[in-house]
C-alpha cells in the first residue's frame, strides 16, 4: 500500500544549542529540540488538524503495518527527524500540517532551522527502504536550495544581544539589570525550568530529589583559591559522545516497524547509560568532595547534561572528572546492558570557565571527530566492525581555528607530535594485551604511577616529582638532551612508569607507532604529564 509522507528534519541543531554562553540557554535550547516533534508537531499540530491522529503506537508497535492504524500515523521521531504518514483520504491535511508547524517554529523558537519535503512511501518491507531513502535525498536537496531567513536582519544600525550575538529585539532583566537580548535567546533561557524538571523525571523518576544540577557554569565544583587554570583546578570540560556507524544501522532496517523498534532502542540505551553515569557520580560523591578535590555545595553534581538523544550524549562537568566519566559513560554505551550494545567516539575540551563556551563546544566536536577517524583506521587495519575512541585537548588563552593547526602549535617538538591519542575505549571486561598501545586504561596507569611521586613519604623507583614536570621541556628538545634525562635516571636509579606494552618508551622516551599507513615518532608522556591534575584517585 503507497500512502502519502512527509519527513521533517531539524538542521543545524548544535549551532542552536550551543549559539550563547549562558547555560541555562544551552539546556533549554536542547530542551526545545528534543521536544519539538512531540510537543509541538504532534500534540499542538497533527492533534489539532485531526484529532484521531496516532502519535504514540509507534513506540511500542513491532508487527509490520500493511495499512496505516489511522488516517494520520506518526511513523518514528529520532534522530533530529519525524516522518508523519498520511492516508490518501486527507492529502489536503499534508499543506496545513507543514504551514502550521513551521508557523508556530518561526514565531515561538526563532533561530530554529525546521527541513521538511513530501512524497510517496509504500508500506510494504522491500519498498520501503527505497522510498525513504528518496525521501532523504529530497530533505538534503531542500537543505542546500532553501536558506529561511530565521533572524532579524542586522543592518549595522541595530544592537546585538549580549548572550547570543543575534539582533537584540527585547529587553528583559535577568536579575542583574536590562539587557537588550534577542527573542531567541529568551525563548531558550525561558524554557530552562522545563528542561529541568524534564531532566530529573528522566534520571530519578520524580522532580522532587535531593540532588541539584548545576546552572551555571562556576557551579562544577571549581576551586575558588586560584586564578591558575593550568592547575586544573578552575577549568571545566565539555564532552562530546557521538555513536559509530548509527546511520547504517538505520539504513539496514527492514521496513518501518524495525527502524521504529531501533529508534527507540537507542534512546532508550542512552538514558539508561546516562542514568548509570549519575549514579556512579553519587556513589563517588565522598571522594568528590574531599579536601583538595572539587569544591561542590550541599548536594550539587559536578556535571550537567545539555544533549542525551539518540546516540548523541553532551555533558559539561568539572574538568577533574571528564575522562574518568566520559570512560566509564562509554564503557556503559558499549555493555550489553538495557538490550543494546552501542560503540562511541568521545571529544573532551577542557577549558577555563569563562572561556567562549561555543568555541569549547566545537573543538571537542573536532576532537571526537578526530577519534571517529582513528576508529575508521584501527577497524580498516584490524579487520573489525566496532571499537571506541577518546580523545582530549587542554585549551587556554588564544587557540588555533582547527584541531590540526592547534596539536601544531602546542604539542610539536623537534623530534614529532608529544599528542598521543586518540586512545581507545575497551569494554570493562575486556583483556587488554601488550599490543594494545593506545589503550586509554595504559594512560590512566601511567598518569597514576606519576601521581605516586606527589606524596612525601614515596620511597619507590619512580622518577622524583620535579623530574616528571621537567619531563614535559625535555620531551619538547632534541635527542641529545632527552639521552642525557635517561642517563641521569639510570644512574640515580629511577625509572619511567612500568605500563605493559609502552617499553619503548621507557627506555628511550619515544617510540615509532604504526598510524594509518606509516610510522612516526610519538610520546604518551606528555599527555599523561598533563592529566596529572586532572584525575582524581579513588574515582577507577
Amino acid at each position: 500500500m503507497q500512502v502519502n509522507a512527509i519527513l521533517f528534519d531539524v538542521q543545524s541543531i548544535q549551532k542552536y544549542i550551543f549559539a550563547n554562553n549562558k547555560l541555562k540557554a544551552n539546556v533549554g535550547a536542547s530542551y526545545i529540540v528534543d521536544r519539538l516533534f512531540e510537543d509541538v508537531l504532534c500534540k499542538d499540530v497533527i492533534l489539532n488538524l485531526e484529532s484521531g491522529a496516532d502519535i504514540t503506537s509507534w513506540k511500542t508497535r513491532r508487527d509490520s503495518i500493511t495499512s496505516l492504524p489511522a488516517s494520520v500515523y506518526v511513523a518514528y521521531i529520532g534522530g533530529g527527524k519525524a516522518l508523519i504518514l498520511i492516508d490518501n483520504d486527507r492529502v489536503n491535511i499534508i499543506e496545513d500540517i507543514i504551514k502550521t508547524f513551521t508557523a508556530q517554529v518561526l514565531t515561538q523558537y526563532p533561530g530554529l532551522k525546521v527541513g521538511v519535503t513530501t512524497g510517496l512511501v509504500t508500506l510494504e518491507k522491500d519498498q520501503f527502504k527505497s522510498d525513504e531513502r528518496q525521501l532523504f535525498k529530497q530533505l538534503k536537496d531542500n537543505q542546500y536550495t532553501l536558506n529561511p531567513i530565521l533572524h532579524p536582519a542586522n543592518t549595522g544600525l541595530t544592537t546585538i544581544c549580549d548572550y547570543s550575538g543575534d539582533t537584540a529585539d527585547a529587553v528583559v532583566n535577568f536579575g542583574d539589570g536590562e539587557r537588550f537580548v534577542a527573542t531567541s535567546f529568551i525563548a531558550k533561557y525561558n524554557a530552562f525550568e522545563a528542561a529541568n524538571a524534564r531532566l530529573k523525571k528522566d534520571l530519578f523518576g520524580t522532580e522532587d530529589i535531593e540532588w541539584v544540577f548545576p546552572s551555571k557554569l562556576n557551579e562544577l565544583g571549581q576551586n575558588k583559591s586560584t586564578e591558575k587554570s593550568k592547575t586544573g583546578i578552575n577549568d571545566i570540560a565539555i564532552v562530546h559522545i557521538d555513536g559509530n556507524n548509527m546511520g547504517a544501522r538505520f539504513i539496514s532496517c527492514n521496513g518501518l516497524e524495525e527502524r521504529s523498534a531501533l529508534s527507540e532502542k537507542v534512546a532508550t540505551k542512552t538514558l539508561e547509560s546516562f542514568k548509570s553515569l549519575i549514579q556512579w557520580i553519587i556513589d563517588k560523591y565522598d571522594i568528590l568532595t574531599k579536601p583538595k578535590n572539587l569544591e561542590l555545595t550541599d548536594k550539587m553534581l559536578p556535571i550537567r547534561p545539555i544533549i542525551v538523544g539518540g546516540d548523541d550524549i553532551t555533558f559539561v562537568c568539572n574538568a577533574r572528572i571528564a575522562v574518568q566519566a566520559a570512560h566509564f559513560l562509554m564503557q556503559e554505551l558499549l555493555s550489553d546492558n538495557h538490550g543494546m550494545s552501542i560503540s562511541s567516539c568521545a571529544g573532551i575540551a577542557v577549558i577555563p570557565t569563562y572561556y567562549p563556551f561555543f568555541r569549547g563546544y566545537q573543538m571537542a566536536e573536532q576532537l571526537c571527530d578526530s577519534a571517529k577517524s582513528k576508529m575508521r583506521a584501527y577497524n580498516k587495519d584490524n579487520g573489525v566492525n566496532e571499537s571506541c575512541w577518546l580523545d582530549f585537548a587542554f585549551l587556554h588563552g588564544e587557540t588555533a581555528p582547527t584541531l590540526e593547526q592547534f596539536f601544531a602549535n602546542e604539542y610539536s617538538s623537534l623530534r614529532g607530535n608529544m599528542h598521543y591519542g586518540p586512545y581507545q575505549v575497551y569494554n570493562v571486561h575486556a583483556s587488554i594485551t601488550k599490543k594494545d598501545i593506545f589503550a586509554l586504561t595504559k594512560l590512566l596507569e601511567c598518569t597514576h604511577q606519576f601521581n605516586l611521586t606527589k606524596e612525601k613519604t614515596y620511597k619507590g623507583e619512580l622518577l622524583a616529582h620535579n623530574k616528571i614536570k621537567e619531563l614535559r621541556s625535555v620531551l619538547q628538545d632534541n635527542q641529545h638532551i632527552q639521552d642525557l634525562f635517561i642517563e641521569q635516571l639510570k644512574k640515580n636509579e629511577k625509572i619511567l612508569p612500568d605500563i605493559v606494552g609502552w617499553e619503548g618508551f621507557a627506555k628511550q622516551l619515544w617510540d615509532e607507532v604504526k598510524i594509518g599507513d606509516t610510522r612516526e615518532l610519538k610520546t604518551p608522556y606528555v599527555d599523561a604529564i598533563e592529566l596529572m591534575d586532572y584525575i582524581l584517585p579513588g574515582l577507577e
